[in-house]
């Protein structure tokens, strides 16, 4: 299982959030995300991301990092898409 991700834009604030979208097996998946310049204690795998937020079409949260995991991705396609966001972005 493969998911495709699609940057939509940035938005400052303080920090820099990333927007984007995900598809997995026809189904679309909204993310949120800030990342790091460097890696850092607080990231994903001590990487970059230090928030990530996924939610599917029906508005269900797939995945929820904050400087720690709220909610770890539980199905195939959540786990794709950390896959793939990690291995782009972290």
């Amino acid at each position: 299982m493969e998911a495709k991700i699609t940057i939509l834009g940035t938005k400052k604030a303080l920090n820099v959030w990333t927007m984007a979208t995900a598809e997995v097996d026809g189904k679309m998946y909204h993310i949120e995300m800030v990342r790091f310049d460097e890696p850092s204690i607080y990231g994903i795998r001590k990487g970059r991301i230090s928030k990530l937020w996924v939610r599917g079409e029906d508005g269900t949260v797939v995945i929820n990092y904050d400087r720690g995991w709220d909610i770890r991705p539980a199905t195939d396609e959540g786990k794709a898409i950390l896959a793939a966001i990690t291995k782009q972005y972290n």
